[in-house]
């Protein structure tokens, strides 16, 4: 119920983050990279409901780990000035705000998911939807810490790149051919990907 009632009021008074605790937070988020996952595996169907369902909250989650040094360093540089206590709620806040506005576009992206053949269309799909989310984040991220404007954007165009490589690193996502590993072993960039993703036939 903490986690609900977090996630509610982060819905309503962005502010609040700051107060609520960044696991209840964090806790909320990654349901709701979990529910977009499983939206996302029906395009496939079948066992890449649950492949997706598990490799969705991870691609999101280390993207965002892996950037948080760049953040910290970003908003300090712009002169801000936090503590451990606020930077911790700052981005537990981030989680949550990109995982309701995932969680509130999972019904289209499962009709899309279920009624189209076109693997590159929804990966642009999936792109547009990602980058929708980081604007709403952007905007918490501004309200929350007041960064830079360019600190911030300059953080998010850095995290969706990061992302993008991030699933080419941990592909197959959306279609998974049988017998092929769970996670392809050979070095990719996500342009190659994206050509292939383009090539794809099913």
């Amino acid at each position: 119920m903490n986690v609900l009632r977090s996630m509610d009021d982060l819905l309503k008074k962005p502010e609040s983050a700051l107060t609520a605790h960044p696991f209840a937070l964090l806790a909320g988020a990654l349901c709701c990279y979990v529910l977009y996952g499983l939206g996302t595996g029906f395009f496939q169907g079948g066992w890449s409901v649950a492949l997706a369902a598990t490799k969705v909250p991870l691609i999101i989650l280390a993207s965002t780990a892996l950037c948080l040094p760049s953040l910290y360093v970003f908003m300090g540089l712009s002169g801000v000035d936090f503590s451990r206590r606020t930077f911790s709620s700052a981005v537990a806040g981030f989680a949550g705000i990109t995982g309701l506005i995932l969680l509130a576009l999972v019904p289209v992206i499962w009709l899309f998911s279920v009624s189209t053949i076109s693997l590159a269309f929804l990966v642009w799909l999936h792109a547009f939807v990602w980058a929708t989310a980081l604007v709403f984040g952007r905007r918490f991220l501004l309200l929350s810490t007041n960064a830079a404007r360019g600190a911030v954007g300059l953080w998010l165009v850095l995290l969706f790149f990061v992302s993008l490589q991030m699933t080419t690193y941990m592909r197959p996502v959306l279609w998974r051919t049988p017998g092929k590993p769970l996670i392809a072993s050979e070095k990719q960039s996500f342009f190659d990907h994206l050509y292939d993703v383009f090539e794809w036939k099913p």
